[in-house]
């Protein structure tokens, strides 16, 4: 991990937090805007009771080279942990959360985060 950057800024390092960012993985040749609206519109109806989801800006990238967004929602926390789950495996992608100094990937693969890089907007 770079060791310029704050490490309390990257979305869902700090433990109240982390429930509420999940990570997509996406291909170098996409921008994460598109792949951010196909993930969450692709399971209907929607799981979510309500809140919202923005797209934030921090991209990891894991040791094996696969790129990460970061998503953070509010509201219906489990709802949205769901949707944005669901519609990242029907769309074939990978999806990641915090757990403490570890980035864990839905694969199963769990890097520590000074392996990865980590880019802040």
């Amino acid at each position: 991990m770079d060791s310029t950057i704050n490490h309390q800024k990257i979305p869902g390092v700090s433990a109240d937090e982390a429930p509420k960012v999940r990570y997509v993985s996406f291909n170098a040749n996409e921008q994460p805007a598109s792949v951010f609206r196909a993930v969450t519109r692709r399971i209907t109806p929607p799981l979510m009771k309500g809140g919202g989801v923005v797209l934030e800006g921090c991209v990891i990238t894991i040791p094996k080279g696969i790129k990460f967004y970061s998503l953070y929602f509010h509201g219906d926390i489990s709802g949205w942990q769901k949707q944005i789950e669901h519609g990242a495996q029907e769309l074939g992608l990978l999806t990641a959360a915090i757990d403490g100094d570890s980035f864990v990937v839905s694969d199963g693969n769990r890097f520590d985060l000074a392996d990865c890089q980590i880019e802040l907007d």
